[in-house]
């Protein structure tokens, strides 16, 4: 979707990316054939996510020879990191804007669903936005875990966009369904409870750990 309130966007990207095809949208994306197949022939439009896009850099790699980077289709110049230049570059993360901005690009946005199947929390306003801790969704534990709270998101048939002032009402063949198949993000101990509680059934936990 098209975000007025970010920033990420580098006017350097133009004019392979312009910024009225600037997208942003979630980190997990589902592709059909059709569209893999444009993503895998993109020659262009990568080149200059690489070229302008920020990723992040810790003291590890700056030792390296951050192999494992270059595989991943970024280059870093090791003196300009150590400089601090790389703190001038946006943090246009690819895997929140890549995909969405190709296929804006190519005119496919009308063939996506714009929203996920999966749910997560980012209710996090008692936290300080300026702690990275935010910029991730809530990890519920076992003390939050219950059949209820499951319940209460299967139950959950809207999507309410804040920044583009609308809802989204799950449906399919224009009967009303729960808007998420999967959820995130769950510990070890929350899914033990879940289980224990018998959220999925008389699955017990003894039994899902002899099954493995």
């Amino acid at each position: 979707f098209t975000d007025k309130t970010e920033k990420r966007y580098n006017p350097n990207m133009s004019p392979v990316i312009r910024k009225d095809k600037w997208r942003k949208g979630s980190q997990w994306v589902m592709l059909i054939r059709k569209h893999a197949e444009v993503v895998v022939g993109d020659k262009h439009v990568f080149q200059v996510f690489r070229k302008h896009c920020k990723m992040v850099v810790t003291n590890a790699l700056l030792g390296q020879k951050l192999v494992n980077a270059r595989r991943l289709g970024f280059v870093f110049r090791r003196k300009q990191i150590l400089k601090g230049a790389a703190q001038e570059e946006h943090d246009c993360i690819p895997d929140e804007h890549y995909v969405q901005t190709l296929f804006s690009i190519k005119g496919l946005e009308d063939e996506l669903e714009r929203r996920t199947l999966t749910y997560t929390s980012w209710n996090q306003s008692t936290l300080d936005p300026k702690d990275k801790m935010t910029w991730h969704p809530t990890t519920f534990e076992y003390d939050a875990a219950s059949p209820e709270q499951i319940n209460a998101i299967k139950s959950i048939d809207h999507v309410n966009y804040e920044v583009e002032h609308r809802t989204e009402w799950c449906q399919s063949n224009g009967t009303s369904v729960p808007c998420f198949l999967f959820a995130r993000k769950f510990s070890y101990g929350a899914a033990m409870h879940l289980l224990e509680d018998g959220a999925f059934g008389l699955l017990k936990s003894a039994q899902l750990l002899v099954n493995f």
